[in-house]
């Protein structure tokens, strides 16, 4: 029986549709849990300082591989163990990162799949726009401690130049700030919100949504999981799919391949999902433009 550990540094409730997805992806391949394999999990559940003892503690376990989600994730599993196979499964640039020398040949010991975070910012922001025209400051929310969250705030920024939006990010780094946060966003005029993803957002989605609510403002976010807890709208890859098809890079990782010479692939699946029972509690509406163009509309 193999062991696959599994390591994300958002907790049990905000990765289980993906984990469930992995399972599903296995099971396609003919892999049944509990016979084939077993799955070890730890969660951070969004405290990043407790990443790297995990990450230590679940490789001291000696696991086959690990399946874990982005760079923070990686690069916490990657300084614990410099040989142990690593398959991402939502990697913001994994090039820029450094965690793979190339996309069709990553070299190393990871590989896996994108969320393309880096080329759908700018979408998003457009989606805004379009929705709400008035809509001259947006709030952009991202943690200064993840690499990936970072480098998505240049991108977000040139687009709203394009679209002359202002977009004016405010940190988000842990739980604890996220008072403080809207209270800033409050006094800089912010009339709408989104997110650079990270781990941190991640893990306090539904207290974000909340806040966001209470400020009633409309938002557009990284992740459907956002709008299942109440948000207004999301324009993202399907996260599950990704977790599925990276049942494919462990299926060959167990049969002897190397994560080097595997290529790190994009997402396939997309979703524009809005939600009608928020937008009346905001007392907004959304054009039939966009509308039209959703693929889940929850009411």
């Amino acid at each position: 029986m193999r062991r696959v550990g599994f390591f994300i540094l958002t907790s049990a409730k905000a990765s289980a549709d993906w984990l469930a997805a992995f399972r599903a992806g296995m099971l396609e391949l003919r892999w049944v849990e509990g016979r084939d394999y077993l799955i070890d999990a730890r969660y951070a559940n969004g405290d990043i300082q407790a990443g790297p003892s995990l990450a230590i503690e679940l490789v001291a376990t000696q696991p086959d591989l690990v399946l874990t989600g982005a760079e923070q994730a990686v690069g916490m599993l990657a300084r614990a163990s410099k040989t142990l196979p690593i398959v991402f499964a939502i990697s913001k640039d994994p090039v820029a990162s450094g965690i793979a020398a190339s996309l069709p040949r990553p070299d190393g010991n990871a590989t896996g799949l994108t969320d393309l975070a880096h080329g759908l910012g700018g979408k998003r922001l457009q989606l805004l726009k379009e929705a709400f025209p008035s809509v001259a400051r947006v709030g952009l929310l991202f943690d200064p401690t993840d690499v990936g969250s970072v480098s998505q705030v240049k991108e977000i920024e040139d687009a709203a130049t394009r679209l002359r939006i202002r977009a004016t990010p405010i940190e988000l780094g842990q739980a604890a700030d996220i008072e403080q946060t809207f209270k800033r966003g409050a006094a800089l005029g912010v009339q709408a919100y989104m997110e650079a993803s990270s781990a941190i957002a991640s893990s306090q989605l539904r207290v974000i949504v909340d806040r966001i609510l209470r400020a009633k403002v409309p938002s557009i976010h990284s992740t459907s999981q956002y709008v299942e807890a109440g948000g207004l709208m999301s324009y993202s890859p399907s996260l599950p799919d990704n977790f599925r098809r990276a049942a494919t890079y462990v299926d060959k990782i167990l049969k002897g391949a190397k994560p080097g010479d595997l290529p790190v692939e994009q997402p396939t699946r997309f979703e524009l999902v809005i939600n009608l029972k928020t937008a009346k509690v905001l007392g907004i509406k959304i054009p039939r433009s966009v509308l039209l163009r959703a693929d889940r509309v929850i009411e």
